[in-house]
């Protein structure tokens, strides 16, 4: 009995690990992801005339009577 609960602690031991690089791996894709998504808008604001600086502020909002909100 003591050497199946052994196993069973080192196999859920052994699934821990991987999910925990698993779930680090994810991390780095959604970074590199944000990193191209910011990189494709900015090179369609330049194609369309409206270049993007990269620490550009965002415009205020603005309601349909161009009032801020």
């Amino acid at each position: 009995m003591d050497d199946r609960l052994d196993k069973l602690l080192a196999l859920a031991e052994k699934q821990h690990v991987i999910i925990a690089e698993q779930g680090k791996q994810i991390g780095q894709q959604a970074d590199s992801i944000a990193l191209l998504t910011q990189s494709v808008a900015m090179l369609l604001g330049e194609e369309i005339g409206t270049p993007v600086a990269d620490d550009a502020e965002a415009a205020p909002r603005a309601d349909l009577d161009g009032k801020p909100y």
